[in-house]
Parts: C-alpha cells; structure tokens; sequence
C-alpha cells in the first residue's frame, strides 16, 4: 500500500500531524508512507522513521498542477489530506482513481469560538490533532497515540556547538516572536522577566525565532543589562529544534517552537494573548503551563491580529513578569528535583 500524507504548512501545524503520522505507521507497519509539504518545512520531518519519502512543494517555483501530475504518477493507494486547502483540493481532484480522506477544520465551529455570544455554550477545540484525527475516523482507524515527534540527527550535539553557547547548568530558551503582533508577549515584560529569572538561577538566556524578531531581541536588550544570546535568524529548523530540546525551560507565545518543545516534552510557558487553547492551539505536553487572561474579548481571532482592535492589548498587558517569573521558578525547582532523583 502506498499512503500520501498531505500538510503544506506551517511549522506547529506539521509537527501537529506526527500523532496520525505514527498511528498510520503503526496499523500499516508494510506500507509506504509519503508526506508531501513546502520546501522550507521540510526538516520538520526529514528525520522521522515513519516516513519514506518527502515531497517538498517550492510554491515559488512549482505549479500545483505540475505537482497534482507528478502525484498521480506515483500512483498512490490512498492520500490523506491534512491541510484542507485550494492547492490540496486540485491535487485530489486529478488524482480521480485514489481514495482520499480529508480532515474536518471545522471552521464554523473556530468562528463562533471567537464570538462573545456564542463561545460559552460551545465545546472547546482541545487539540488540532484532535481535528486531524477525523481524517482517520473516515478510515476506520483509531489514533493510537497524542504524543507529539520530533526526531533530530545523530549529530545534533554538534550542530549545538556551532553557536558557541557557553557551557551552562541552566538554558532558557524564549521565542519572542510570533506571525501576528497580538500573540506576542510585550519585550519590555520579556526583560522584566530575564531579570527577575537571573537574579534567582544565574542562566543563559538564548533567543530563538526569524529574522524578523530580531527587531523584538533588540527592544528586550535595551531594557536589560544581562547578557542575551541571540540567535534568531542564525538558525534553520533541525538548529532551531536541537536548541530547545537542550533547554531547561521554554517560553514563548502561541507560535510553531511552542509545539516543538511539547514534541520533546521540555518544562514550557506558553503565554497566550488574542488567541486561546480552546481552538486548539494548547501544546501537547504535560510540563507545560499555559498563561493566559479571562477577558470578554478573548479570543478576538483564531490565529491572531495586527494589532489590538480594542486597542488595550489588555490580554498580553495584563499578564505581569512576576506572574510569569513565579510559575517559572516553581517549574524549575520541581523539575530540577525531579532530575536529581
């Protein structure tokens, strides 16, 4: 049997797939599973075992008709459709032959979550992997598990190195950074936090994102005097991964690191502002903590805006450093216990 998993984009949203990827693998253990994504995320799942081939999409380059023929002359068994999409939909419709199974987004259901009236007397969204699960209830197939995957190369220490990060007892990842401005927790609170956290535990700080939060590392440096490592940019995803899965702790906003560190199970921070776990965004991980705040214009959208449309930012501003720094230090006296046991 020949299996094609389709899912395009982004980063939280692919390793998000990893739970249905593995369950295929599993119930079809002979079959050749395929994942067909864009090129730049590829590395998200180059190293995953249960997958046989890649096939990157340069949507730059390629034409999704191009990319639709040179599907249907793979001749797949089955595709299963985890992006849902206008570029997916082409794909299946000239691959008339192949069965296809697409997952449900749910999309009235997200909508009306973002509205006041209506978001109470709606079941929440627990996880996106839930959504995606639909797509294998179609099949007949149950979701042997909800644990997120993440697989680095051998190498992986020494592409650590290649940072030259200081040798430290402790690591602080943060990402900073995310897509829309209203997800993103304010830098001046960022170094109230870096402060606070280094006065207790003495750690290395280092910053993770795009080229584009190098903007945000700046504003945090200029409002703290502790030295602040800051790779943002530097880093392409399998870098970026090895770095959090070396870290102690990890904190960031509702953004795609967010679900890499719940794939390596790190103590995390998730603070949440105009978006809300209840549509599915809660990383998958029993050592994280989500931070958030129960306001009436929460969630104002499902991924998030340009700016605040109340214009309190209240959300994000209303969640203090010495909130966060007093469930990070609790998070680290517990786990660092537990790993000296």
């Amino acid at each position: 049997m020949k299996i094609l998993i389709i899912r395009f984009s982004s980063m939280g949203d692919i390793v998000l797939t990893t739970p249905v990827i593995h369950s295929l693998k599993q119930e079809y253990p002979g079959a050749k599973l395929d994942y067909l994504t864009k090129s730049e995320y590829a590395d998200i799942i180059v190293h995953n075992p249960d997958i046989d081939t890649i096939i990157k999409f340069n949507s730059n380059k390629d034409s999704i008709m191009s990319l639709s023929k040179l599907i249907k002359s793979l001749n797949y068994d089955v595709i299963i459709d985890l992006h849902n999409n206008l570029r997916s939909l082409i794909i299946k419709t000239i691959n008339l032959n192949t069965k296809k199974y697409s997952y449900n987004k749910k999309h009235l259901k997200r909508f009306l979550l973002t509205k006041r009236s209506f978001r109470k007397r709606i079941k929440p969204i627990n996880s996106t992997v839930d959504l995606y699960k639909t797509a294998l209830d179609k099949i007949g197939l149950q979701l042997k598990t909800r644990k997120l995957y993440f697989y680095l190369p051998e190498e992986a220490i020494y592409i650590y190195r290649r940072f030259n990060l200081p040798e430290s007892t402790m690591n602080i990842v943060i990402a900073p950074g995310a897509a829309h401005y209203t997800k993103q927790y304010p830098a001046d609170y960022y170094a109230k936090l870096i402060d606070k956290l280094y006065e207790e535990f003495q750690p290395t700080f280092i910053m993770i994102g795009d080229k584009n939060d190098k903007k945000t590392v700046a504003e945090i440096k200029q409002n703290t005097d502790k030295k602040i490592y800051d790779i943002c940019g530097e880093t392409n995803i399998t870098e970026l991964a090895t770095i959090i899965s070396v870290s102690d702790l990890f904190i960031s906003g509702d953004t795609g690191p967010m679900h890499i560190a719940a794939a390596f199970n790190i103590p995390q921070i998730a603070i949440f502002g105009s978006t809300h776990p209840m549509l599915g965004f809660a990383p998958l991980n029993d050592k994280a903590q989500v931070v958030q705040k129960d306001l009436f214009c929460r969630p104002c959208s499902l991924h998030g805006r340009k700016k605040c449309p109340l214009k309190h930012f209240n959300c994000l501003r209303e969640i203090g450093p010495t909130q966060i720094f007093s469930i990070a230090n609790n998070m680290i006296k517990k786990y660092r216990s537990n790993d000296e046991e």
